[in-house]
């Protein structure tokens, strides 16, 4: 069933709003997935705040078109399975990389975050990325352990003085 001009309109809105909110873009050839894996990779997404969608490729080009999206031209040739992620640049990576590695019918095309434009083969670069929270954990050690050691020198002082005054009045007897 051939799809009205408003649906038409309608989809490249919907596609053009999921690229100016998220923080990320994969793009997979989606050639040979059946519908219960697509609504896996859906199900999965979900959770992690990750958009999946398949819209026609001509739709797609209008739609990032002003867009940080705009260019990926060369990657929209085939069958192909948009992943917005909103929360975490990395998650629509990590799930499809994941995905990819068990199922040989999804093959990653490109990805995209902030304007530059990624091959396919480079998904480890996104997929690898820390979450919020594993960032903030990073970051937190790392300001811990100047901290610890400074505190223990300033615990240190006080100690030697202690030892020092010991000493002298078992010295003086």
């Amino acid at each position: 069933m051939a799809l009205s001009v408003d649906d038409k309109k309608r989809i490249v809105a919907d596609i053009t709003s999921f690229a100016n909110d998220s923080s990320s873009l994969v793009l997979a050839d989606a050639r040979g997935l059946n519908v219960s894996e697509a609504n896996q990779l859906r199900s999965e997404g979900h959770k992690s705040n990750v958009k999946f969608v398949v819209v026609k490729n001509t739709l797609v080009k209008l739609a990032f078109k002003g867009t940080t999206y705009e260019g990926l031209d060369d990657y929209l040739t085939g069958p192909t399975m948009l992943g917005f992620s909103y929360d975490e640049p990395g998650a629509a990576a990590k799930i499809l990389r994941k995905y990819s590695k068990s199922n040989e019918n999804l093959t990653i095309k490109g990805l995209s975050v902030d304007g530059v434009h990624l091959e396919g083969s480079e998904i480890d670069k996104l997929a690898s990325l820390p979450t919020f929270n594993e960032a903030i954990s990073k970051i937190a050690g790392l300001l811990k352990a100047p901290l610890g050691k400074i505190a223990s020198l300033m615990n240190e002082i006080p100690s030697k003085f202690a030892r020092t005054l010991h000493g002298v009045k078992e010295q003086k007897g």
